[in-house]
């Protein structure tokens, strides 16, 4: 499942951002890097929720900066929905 998660949200950003898949590195930072602005972040988080059946809080939005740390928010969350 986590090599899935990657997959998925490597391709979700990449559609979002126009970036290739191959372009966009773990340590990449989602803001400066991919040019993801506050209204994107919004639509990364409904698209996150709609894609695995979760909920996305804005507190946890806030605290993603790399595509590591949105990767390991979704893998949070899709354990947190398993209890």
């Amino acid at each position: 499942m986590s090599k899935n998660v990657e997959k998925d949200m490597i391709e979700m950003l990449s559609t979002m951002t126009g970036f290739e898949p191959k372009e966009i590195k773990l340590n990449m930072n989602i803001v400066k890097d991919l040019g993801v602005d506050s209204l994107k972040v919004i639509e990364i988080a409904t698209a996150i929720e709609q894609k695995y059946k979760v909920t996305v809080k804005e507190t946890q939005m806030t605290k993603i900066h790399t595509v590591a740390d949105s990767i390991a928010l979704v893998k949070r969350l899709i354990e947190k929905n398993k209890v």
